[in-house]
């Protein structure tokens, strides 16, 4: 997946390097959880997510890539070799991608897919070389963002031709940012991406001032107001996830799903779609229960619980969030737990988020679940087999990257193996028909 570089090997004619790159060389052979990826989601006003922010932290430290002479240059171009991937793009393909890079000039930035990638300006004073390489960019198709705190008056002309402006709402109160939106209205042309939108209430303030794009970490927080009462579709769906984990008789889970007409079409859609690659279709419960199996028939209605009849397009972007976070948990841990606790994996991951799903605390929205005690204690308190796999993926998501080197550190996994694992599980979820 990731082009893999010899980071030991003397470079052929390599320039004398600063002893600042020097020492950052030998920090980087310290502390190798330096190149972790990092990712936020991008969601427009109906929760779709349309693409993908990606990091690697500033402040770590990392391998020296051949020809690299400065450490903007390093973590600029250990982001750029996670993206230009061809299997990367092509599940991608719908999505975009939003890098932010220290320097645009990088001449691997001209190897991205141009029609989805959204390059950041650095923040830094205008300057002609920057101007001219803006609009190179430009001219090959790349999207540009700018934020609105670098916004000067030398970077209006720029602002006008980039096609977004990207505005920090995590402080700011109402007010304060109809002040800040009126000072940019003349600029026209770009959309506006609300940046650390930290709740529900945030979001919906953003959506009335006409944002186009959202970014932060509302999506996962339980709503601030009471959790409503549990509907009877999803209250069928636990009891049938607990039948299930007691391997109950194929006749007595066959006679639940009669219960809900919507549930049993669910399912014989699942097992006859082309990802289930069967070669003839099946039209009873009774066969679905018998060529599924009581440990894949469990994982599908774990995924049935953000997908019933009445969801809505938050509960199909949490289903997503959570799929990617599912995915990532269960490629980083197939190969080091024990054969009878792999299976919990996807399942930690897919919960995880069950209580932004049902705007309860975790203890109550997992309470009518008659889970496995590893699975609760990764769930409750970041604890157990699971625990440190589920603490990885979630800091991949906050930016934490303290937290990343932590987990990572205690699960023996290089940088390498996480960033693939990452790559791989948006490429997975990507995939799927939802």
């Amino acid at each position: 997946m990731l082009p893999r570089h010899n980071e030991n090997a003397p470079a052929e004619n390599a320039p004398a390097r600063h002893p600042r790159i020097q020492a950052h060389e030998a920090e980087a052979a310290a502390f190798p959880a330096a190149r972790f990826l990092t990712r936020h989601p991008l969601l427009d006003g109906d929760y779709r997510v349309v693409g993908y922010e990606l990091k690697i932290n500033e402040r770590t430290p990392l391998p020296v890539l051949p020809g690299a002479t400065t450490l903007d240059q390093i973590r600029d171009e250990n982001l750029l070799v996670s993206v230009i991937d061809d299997q990367y793009r092509a599940a991608l393909s719908r999505k975009l991608t939003l890098l932010e890079l220290a320097s645009l000039d990088s001449p691997l930035v001209e190897q991205l897919p141009s029609e989805n990638v959204i390059l950041a300006i650095p923040p830094q004073a205008p300057c002609p070389e920057l101007l001219a390489r803006c609009q190179v960019l430009a001219r090959l198709g790349f999207t540009l963002a700018l934020d609105e705190s670098a916004l000067s008056p030398g970077l209006t002309p720029l602002a006008r031709q980039c096609g977004y402006l990207r505005l920090d709402v995590g402080d700011n109160d109402l007010m304060g940012l109809c002040d800040r939106l009126a000072r940019i209205q003349g600029i026209k042309g770009p959309r506006l991406i609300a940046r650390n939108v930290g709740s529900e209430e945030a979001f919906a303030a953003c959506r009335k001032l006409a944002f186009d794009l959202y970014q932060g970490d509302f999506l996962a927080q339980p709503g601030t107001s009471p959790g409503k009462d549990i509907d009877s579709s999803r209250l069928l769906i636990m009891k049938l996830l607990n039948l299930v984990l007691r391997h109950a008789e194929y006749a007595v889970l066959e006679a639940q799903f009669k219960l809900d007409a919507g549930l049993s079409y669910k399912l014989l859609r699942y097992i006859n779609s082309p990802a289930v690659g069967l070669r003839y279709p099946i039209r009873s419960i009774n066969h679905v229960l018998l060529m599924l199996g009581h440990d894949q028939l469990y994982r599908w209605l774990t995924l049935l619980l953000f997908s019933h009849k009445e969801s809505d397009g938050r509960s199909q972007a949490l289903l997503r969030h959570a799929l990617v976070r599912a995915r990532f948990v269960e490629l980083l841990g197939e190969a080091r737990l024990a054969p009878e606790l792999r299976g919990g994996l996807f399942i930690v991951g897919i919960l995880s988020m069950l209580d932004a799903l049902l705007n309860l605390p975790m203890e109550k929205a997992i309470a009518s679940l008659n889970l496995s005690q590893p699975i609760v204690d990764a769930l409750l308190r970041g604890e157990g087999a699971y625990g440190p796999y589920l603490g990885l993926a979630m800091a991949c998501e906050r930016y934490d990257h303290q937290a990343i080197g932590r987990w990572a550190a205690e699960l023996e996994l290089a940088p390498e193996e996480v960033n693939i694992a990452h790559i791989n599980a948006l490429i997975w979820q990507e995939g799927l028909d939802l």
